[in-house]
């Protein structure tokens, strides 16, 4: 049996103590390093637990998670990600339009639809026009305990032609080379969180298993999207990809990046700008993600 666990260090009960994510697999008690900091101990017996720490992050810091009226304190929480922000600006269309505002004002309108819907919790990483450091968009998700992570984002292209949406998961090999072009695009200048080098052969193992049970929700979220955005949006095909992003790489958290369309293309950077338009783009993925954490919990 695999399961995830949240521990706490109890040796600071202050808004800065740091928690831990755990992969509970059954064996020996492992820890094991997954780009955060983590020691190895083999306490005789018991389950295998991998541990992950989390950021100490201050509360002020946190994004805050809003629920509706019909919404229990223990529904399923999603965080997503208006993408670029503050000085970058992300893409932008040739009359101006960059996709920072288009992410913030799209993600806004995804939350605003998933409270009136009423059944999950919803963050933003960012409400107002701010930068954050790629490692830090899931890091924040985590601290949150979210259940799933939608990044959101708009596609350019070197040439006009290129229009619809996609959505990718993570994946060390890109599915095509556009997916790695993209990846690598929004990759500049972040780093991962990929295991160090020596680390153990049996966490490894086990970081295999998290990244593995993880990998196959986000596949899930992904189809959602798949199916709901069918006939809401022009899609490019194939319309799911994958690539290796970082804001994709968390090991526990299931994740999904959104590109709402190409902002290079007349047409969709006309859709996106246009918030009547846009809104059908919201809706889908409001639903999308509705479905999938209704159906999949508990994770």
């Amino acid at each position: 049996m695999v399961r995830a666990v949240d521990s706490d260090d109890g040796a600071d009960e202050g808004p800065n103590r740091g928690r831990a994510a755990l992969l509970v697999v059954g064996g020996a008690i492992l820890g094991a390093t997954l780009g955060f900091g983590f020691g190895v101990a083999f306490p005789g017996g018991g389950d295998a637990v991998i541990s992950r720490e989390l950021p100490d992050l201050q509360a002020a810091e946190l994004p805050r998670i809003a629920v509706s009226d019909r919404t229990g304190a223990d529904a399923p929480l999603v965080v997503i990600d208006p993408g670029h922000g503050g000085f970058d600006p992300g893409a932008s269309s040739t009359d101006g339009a960059r996709e920072k505002d288009i992410a913030l004002a799209l993600a806004t309108s995804v939350r605003d639809i998933l409270l009136e819907l009423g059944g999950v919790r919803v963050a933003l990483t960012r409400e107002t026009d701010r930068f954050l450091p790629l490692e830090e968009r899931p890091r924040l998700a985590e601290a949150l305990g979210a259940d799933a992570f939608v990044s959101i984002h708009a596609d350019s292209a070197p040439v006009p032609e290129a229009q619809g949406a996609n959505v990718y998961v993570l994946s060390s090999r890109a599915s095509d080379r556009e997916a790695q072009a993209l990846a690598r695009i929004e990759n500049e200048s972040a780093s991962g969180i990929d295991l160090p080098d020596g680390a153990d052969d049996v966490a490894h193992v086990l970081a295999d298993l998290m990244r593995r049970e993880t990998a196959l929700a986000s596949v899930g979220l992904a189809a959602s999207i798949d199916e709901e955005s069918a006939g809401a949006m022009p899609r490019h095909e194939p319309f799911r990809r994958s690539a290796n992003f970082v804001v994709l790489r968390s090991p526990e958290l299931p994740s999904v990046l959104f590109e709402a369309g190409y902002l290079t293309n007349p047409d969709d950077a006309k859709r996106l700008s246009d918030p009547a338009t846009r809104q059908a783009v919201a809706e889908a993925l409001a639903r999308a993600i509705l479905a999938d954490l209704l159906t999949s919990q508990p994770r």
